[in-house]
């Protein structure tokens, strides 16, 4: 109220000096997300017809001053934001679907990652580098990318970073709009520090989250201040090491910010409640509450807009847009030590040098800097003189990382067929060659499993190597009738172990975002081991084998799903055509070549936004005779299993098997609440069957319903199911990532 009075008293000396004009200056504070309510208050100040002189602004404060600034209205800055998921941008949060089709495959299986330097852990700084957010500031301010002097945009500006070695504010008044405004907004924590104009920031916040000093010095006679800090907790809100820590930084800043107070005539302070700085789901409520809290004040401003001559200002005059397309045909790249040209060039898909949208430059530009190979990727243009069609020099800048080349990742999983596992993974980058990738993941469990991988990748979309594989599958066969090779022990089934040790040369021949199509050539040593008729068999359906198989093969995968766990939308498809010849075999017949050839496929069709109708098929066969590594056996609801190993739930792992089959299930899945999932389906499966080839289960036809109940946990996916047909019932528990 006493601020309110002082404010009337003001505008009328100032309406009995008759001043020509007023210059009013607005100050934004930082408060992350509730960084929202400045724009609810902004289409107010605009309603009440006051023209902004100047803008300072912190943290999110310099986001959307910044914006405003460039000459954004209020209404194109809530539309603006309205489209963004920030929270994705923060997180430098790639796509699925920009991913390419490797890390589809063989990198989402990990639930922790670590970067290694010399083979020690190095800790990240933050939970984001901000390359994606960085890049968003430079498409909304391409307009202006040209203006050094903050003071020369449509409307003057400044913003606040904190220099991380001495604790001062840092005033940014010149450089690129975007780099400023990504400094000023590096939010401690969230976003890592970045360098600019000599000193490497953080959020600005820290040392001054209200910059109304600043902006007065500038020649205002009226100040306007928009403050959406967070209000203290309570003492018994404070349960956890966060809440502390933001408390401890909330007194601390107050304190630096009292005289800032002081230096505003009018503050609007919009009621928040508890919206945290991380609340950017709420954006409606926060808008609504930035211009109720403007509206209080409403009369106030109309009085400031009467003192002022001119009404419209130089961002009125202008009109900003974010660029659709980037004409570049010259190409400059600086900090390359690693790569070559023409490899950086090939993430952009050979659109560059040319014409590419923003939004793929965007992507691919975010799929560089994702090779961990770069802390950093800016990139500046100037116009070519005499150039068509907006033409520009392009300069890509690399900041190398030091910590790239090694990395330790991590996963758990537990299912009632490898039971309880760790995995322990282990990449390194160009090792004897650049731009290689080697993977090697060590699995500990009931048993040992691995993959290793050694891949290189070139600038055509291609790529060749050598990968690895120790797998196993324990299968128990029913016996057609009793067995009892010692006097008092009889068997009525054999427990066997399948091992697959295996080693192939490939090449990927073609590899886009979603797809890639390649051949390879593998040796394969399959091993079927019994402990029951290690020393006794009493029929040639259990012989043991130790035998090694040369398998060329052709292969194809296409996967467009919007995730790897409960899809509910897009859909896959993965064939491989193999020839099998048996490198042991002692006879003729054993000795010719199989041929064998499979296709799975998935598709999901969304019905509404939480429901959506799947379509699952498995079809494969051989040509003539069969070889035991591809055999179909069906059984379990494991999504890891190796060769010809297909889920079928209700049955025991490999408890019906055959030469040839066809397999669907239909599907609804639910999704009823955020990260919760519920699947109904009924899967039918034929297996055609060579006579005397072992099974448990000798139908023509296998069917089973099941539902499941999923959660996408921290730890990975979480998923209880009860399926029952008419060969039996189970009930399966799969606890993180399938790997």
């Amino acid at each position: 109220m006493r601020k309110l009075i002082l404010s009337l008293l003001l505008l009328g000396c100032l309406s009995l000096t008759a001043q020509e004009d007023l210059k009013v200056g607005l100050v934004l504070s930082g408060g992350g997300a509730r960084g929202y309510a400045h724009i609810g208050a902004l289409q107010v100040i605009e309603e009440a017809g006051i023209r902004v002189d100047y803008i300072g602004g912190t943290s999110m404060g310099s986001i959307v001053g910044g914006l405003y600034a460039t000459g954004y209205s209020a209404k194109e800055l809530e539309a603006l934001l309205r489209k963004t998921d920030i929270m994705s941008e923060l997180q430098d949060a790639i796509g699925r679907n920009k991913r390419p089709i490797y890390e589809k495959l063989y990198d989402e299986h990990y639930l922790l990652g670590l970067s290694l330097r010399d083979f020690a852990i190095q800790l990240p700084t933050a939970l984001s580098d901000g390359q994606r957010i960085h890049d968003l500031f430079s498409h909304w301010t391409a307009d202006v990318r040209h203006i050094n002097d903050f003071s020369k945009l449509p409307i003057p500006f400044l913003c606040v970073g904190t220099d991380i070695v001495s604790g001062d504010a840092i005033v940014l008044e010149e450089g690129t709009l975007a780099d400023a405004m990504r400094a000023s907004a590096a939010l401690p924590g969230v976003l890592s520090p970045y360098e600019m104009n000599g000193h490497v920031m953080t959020d600005g916040g820290v040392s001054n989250n209200y910059p109304a000093q600043e902006v007065k010095a500038k020649g205002m006679d009226y100040l306007i201040g928009i403050t959406v800090e967070q209000d203290p907790y309570q003492a018994d809100e404070i349960n956890s090491l966060d809440k502390l820590l933001l408390q401890i930084a909330f007194f601390q800043a107050t304190r630096r910010n009292v005289a800032q107070y002081e230096a505003t005539d009018i503050d609007i302070d919009p009621d928040l409640g508890s919206h945290t700085q991380l609340s950017f789901e709420a954006i409606d409520e926060l808008i609504a509450a930035g211009r109720l809290a403007a509206e209080k004040q409403l009369s106030t401003l109309r009085a400031v807009a009467q003192k002022q001559s001119s009404k419209r200002t130089a961002a009125e005059k202008s009109n900003p847009r974010p660029v659709e397309f980037l004409n570049a045909p010259v190409v400059e790249i600086q900090g390359n030590t690693d790569l070559s040209r023409r490899q950086i060039l090939s993430f952009f898909e050979d659109k560059l040098p040319g014409k590419i949208s923003w939004a793929d430059f965007r992507d691919h530009l975010v799929a560089l800097f994702a090779t961990g190979r770069y802390t950093a990727i800016d990139y500046d243009w100037e116009a070519i003189e005499n150039g068509e069609d907006e033409a520009v020099k392009l300069t890509l800048k690399l900041k190398q990382s030091p910590d790239f080349g090694q990395r330790l990742r991590l996963g758990l999983h537990y299912d009632q067929v490898y039971r309880a596992n760790l995995l322990v993974g282990l990449t390194l980058n160009d090792v004897l060659v650049d731009n290689t990738l080697t993977t090697i993941d060590l699995i500990g469990g009931s048993r040992f499993r691995y993959r290793a991988d050694y891949r290189v990748n070139r600038v055509n979309g291609s790529a060749f190597g050598l990968r690895s594989r120790l797998h196993y599958a324990d299968v128990s066969f029913d016996l057609p009738e009793l067995m009892s090779p010692f006097e008092g022990l009889v068997f009525d089934q054999l427990d066997y172990r399948f091992s697959d040790l295996n080693a192939e040369l490939y090449w990927d021949i073609r590899q886009t975002t979603n797809s890639f199509t390649g051949i390879a050539a593998e040796l394969k040593y399959y091993r079927t081991l019994s402990d029951q008729i290690a020393e006794v068999d009493n029929s040639s359906l259990f012989t043991l084998g130790k035998d090694v198989y040369f398998v060329p093969k052709a292969y194809f995968l296409y996967d467009k799903l919007n995730v790897r766990d409960f899809p509910m939308r897009g859909f896959s498809l993965a064939g491989e055509a193999r020839g099998i010849h048996n490198l042991n075999a002692e006879n003729v017949d054993e000795n010719k070549w199989a041929f064998n050839a499979d296709l799975d496929a998935l598709f999901l069709l969304p019905m509404g936004k939480k429901v959506s109708a799947g379509l699952e098929m498995n079809v494969g066969g051989f040509l003539d005779g069969s070889s035991l590594p591809y055999r179909y056996y069906l059984g379990s609801n494991n999504r890891n299993l190796f060769n010809n190993f297909k889920l079928f739930p209700s049955i025991n792992l490999g408890e019906a098997s055959g030469e040839n089959l066809l397999m669907g299930e239909l599907f609804l899945r639910f999704n009823p609440a955020v990260s919760h999932y519920l699947t109904l389906g009924g899967r039918v499966a034929r297996l055609g069957q060579e006579e005397g080839l072992p099974t448990s289960i000798d139908r023509d036809l296998l069917a089973a319903g099941r539902f499941t109940y999923g959660y996408n946990s921290p730890l990975g996916p979480i998923e209880l199911t009860y399926a029952r047909g008419n060969a039996g019932g189970q009930l399966y528990l799969n606890i993180g990532y399938w790997f």
